[in-house]
């Protein structure tokens, strides 16, 4: 008897043993498996488009300069690009992750067909000043202010498309110089060309978005109004992204909107050193800089530097370029579908979770709330 209890005990501690050998073997080739997988993975890389060395996209450019972007986890590749339509058909094929610049290339590039775009951020808002000759007493305080003047302004300018859609919304006609219209737009190439008019007499206002009107006095000009009087908030540029990108690297962007954020805060609270990042990043000299982000003593910038998707405003943006005739097919598209918040919406929940004491991002979410 005692024998066979002796051989029940050998045998169960000989399963015991196996069974322990086996579970050792399981997690062991688990392991190797899981190492492989981990070796097989390439590194995730985000391609962003950056135009010339405008400093627009300020919070991207400051998290890039302290290691923000590393510091969360995510690899970007800054890439110059040569012009807007190029950048735009790059993200739209996948050849490029993200654009920073425009917003009224994305409206036109999806109501002409393309469906791989998706609108996720901000970059830049409002900006446009209205301008006039010194010395001619031009007044713009509303609507009918307008009323026979003729506006030189460059054609993507964001600001003039939103005054154009203003203006016809209060029932005026828009046109340009040959009709017989309310209000007359002529197009310049570029902002230097529209201020000159306005001094010579050939226009009696000119639109510019890149905080000019700090050099108002060497123009001979006065900003007489600015576009955010009449219609605020608007968009200026956003972040766009490819679909693929939005789908498949959807932490990634987290990931870079929570870096861009902080770049963002960094703006905010140190002036000098976001300066001396900014001038050795664009080569402008750093009087101006400062004008353009943070104001001087005889000048308050337009621009409004903020991430955030503007939602509501991006998309009453679209419907304005339906309204004027600049685009196409708009009451088709819906806007939903291409200007998505998630992105922002979660890289803003990580840091308030992070720092919930921290106001910035309080502010930041109450604003969100409230726009999108």
């Amino acid at each position: 008897m005692k024998k066979i209890k002796r051989e029940r005990r050998l045998i169960l501690a000989i399963l015991v043993v196996l069974i322990l050998i086996a579970g050792c073997s399981s997690e062991a080739d688990n392991l190797i498996e899981e190492k492989d997988r981990s070796s097989s993975t390439e590194e995730v890389i985000l391609e962003i488009g950056m135009l010339g060395t405008t400093i627009k996209p300020v919070a991207v450019i400051i998290a890039e300069s302290n290691g923000f972007f590393e510091e969360e986890g995510v690899v970007v590749n800054f890439q110059k690009v040569s012009s807007m339509n190029d950048a735009y058909l790059a993200v739209a094929n996948g050849d490029l992750d993200i654009y920073l610049f425009s917003s009224t290339a994305a409206a036109t590039f999806i109501t002409q067909g393309t469906t791989t775009l998706r609108v996720f951020g901000g970059t830049v808002s409002e900006g446009s000043e209205i301008m006039a000759a010194k010395g001619k007493g031009i007044q713009i305080k509303k609507a009918e202010d307008f009323v026979g003047k003729t506006i030189a302004c460059q054609m993507p300018e964001t600001g003039q498309m939103v005054l154009k859609d203003y203006l016809k919304k209060e029932g005026y006609t828009i046109g340009s110089p040959d009709e017989d219209v309310d209000v007359k737009f002529i197009y310049v190439n570029d902002s230097h060309t529209a201020m000159e008019g306005c001094v010579k007499g050939e226009y009696d206002l000119c639109i510019t978005n890149a905080s000019l009107g700090y050099y108002a006095d060497d123009f001979g000009i006065d900003v007489v109004a600015t576009v955010k009087d009449f219609v605020n908030p608007y968009p200026c540029c956003r972040q766009t992204c490819y679909e693929g990108t939005y789908t498949e690297k959807n932490d990634d962007l987290v990931k870079f909107e929570i870096a861009a954020l902080r770049g963002y805060e960094f703006y905010l609270n140190n002036e000098e050193k976001t300066l001396d990042i900014l001038e050795a990043y664009s080569g402008e000299k750093r009087d101006f800089l400062k004008a353009q982000i943070y104001g001087t003593e005889n000048y308050t910038p337009i621009m409004r530097v903020s991430l955030d998707p503007d939602k509501k405003a991006t998309v009453g943006f679209y419907k304005a370029l339906d309204n004027i005739g600049e685009i196409e097919n708009a009451l088709e598209v819906d806007w939903d579908q291409y200007v998505v918040t998630d992105i922002y919406e979660k890289a803003l929940a990580t840091l308030v979770e992070r720092e919930p004491d921290n106001a910035l991002w309080t502010d930041l979410r109450d604003y969100f709330k409230m726009h999108n």
